[in-house]
């Protein structure tokens, strides 16, 4: 519980909130609760067009960078090398992706989208920028300015920390 002697003249924006405040568990679950809100909705959305989120986000990263290879591209969706593998061959059987021998290095494989998967593609993308949007809609843009910034700071302390040894 806050105490107005001890807090008094105190800049609240100074200090960190102490581990299990209100103060920080308030923040956590609206991120959670948004979170899953988000995901919630893309996935209903994506499954409608008949992608899982999963897919998209592979999908997304071939578009963006072409010919990546697969543990880069688990690393990036934060995915096990293994599951990333299974969503690839579903894709593949889509006809939606192809692997090309890496010549650097003869047991990777470099990923390419096929003309479908970038059809494909540009329709998850253009469901995910509207879902954005309408996020974005609902605060100003200096609203936005300052979670990007906080979200920023955010997850480099948590990067630091997952870095440490347990």
């Amino acid at each position: 519980m806050p105490n107005a002697k001890r807090d008094a003249g105190k800049d609240p924006s100074s200090s960190s909130p102490a581990p299990g405040d209100d103060a920080a568990m308030r923040p956590w679950l609206s991120i959670a609760r948004t979170f899953y809100l988000c995901d919630a909705l893309l996935a209903r959305r994506f499954g409608a067009l008949g992608v899982r989120t999963a897919e998209h986000e592979i999908l997304v990263n071939l578009r963006r960078d072409p010919g990546i290879a697969q543990q880069t591209l688990a690393r990036r969706c934060f995915n096990a090398k293994s599951h990333i593998s299974a969503l690839l061959t579903a894709l593949e059987t889509r006809a939606w992706v192809r692997r090309e021998p890496d010549p650097a290095d003869a047991r990777a494989k470099k990923l390419f989208l096929t003309p479908a998967g970038e059809r494909m593609v540009a329709r998850t993308a253009a469901v995910q920028a509207e879902v954005a949007a309408a996020m974005a809609e609902t605060v100003s843009p200096k609203a936005l300015a300052d979670v990007t910034v906080a979200m920023g700071k955010i997850g480099e302390r948590l990067q630091r920390l997952l870095d440490q040894p347990d």
